[in-house]
């Protein structure tokens, strides 16, 4: 059973850059589980840029336009079912290839444990919050 998050509160983003293939490629382990791989939709906007919404679980993904190869983000939330294993297995090792600033703060099955997680560069730090 999946360990999931429960709300996800963004508090910093600044100029965060992920590798499209890092968010959209998934592990063996994942692909024997029969995962859905989350598949980005684009949409055309302005004539130059593309929007890219990622949909990892129940409608919660990652959203910003592609520039080049990566993804600038412009807003990320992964929570509900599964959300755990997508946190684990997908957005923490493309956040590991990432550029830029993410702090956001993670309650874990409804505040069993709260998680501040903070993104500088590729370097993923997690911290327990004591409330």
């Amino acid at each position: 059973m999946s360990y999931n998050i429960s709300s996800w509160h963004t508090k910093r983003l600044e100029q965060l850059s992920i590798p499209l293939e890092a968010l959209t490629v998934l592990s063996q382990e994942l692909i024997d589980r029969r995962w859905e791989s989350p598949l980005p939709a684009a949409i055309r906007v302005d004539g130059e840029e593309l929007a890219v919404y990622i949909n990892f679980v129940e409608g919660e993904g990652v959203v910003g336009v592609l520039s080049g190869t990566n993804v600038i983000v412009h807003e990320i939330c992964i929570m509900g079912e599964a959300s755990g294993t997508a946190y684990r297995e997908i957005l923490r090792p493309a956040l590991e290839k990432s550029t830029g600033i993410l702090e956001a703060v993670l309650v874990w099955e409804g505040g069993d444990s709260i998680t501040r997680l903070i993104v500088n560069d590729g370097e993923v730090t997690e911290q327990d919050v004591e409330l």
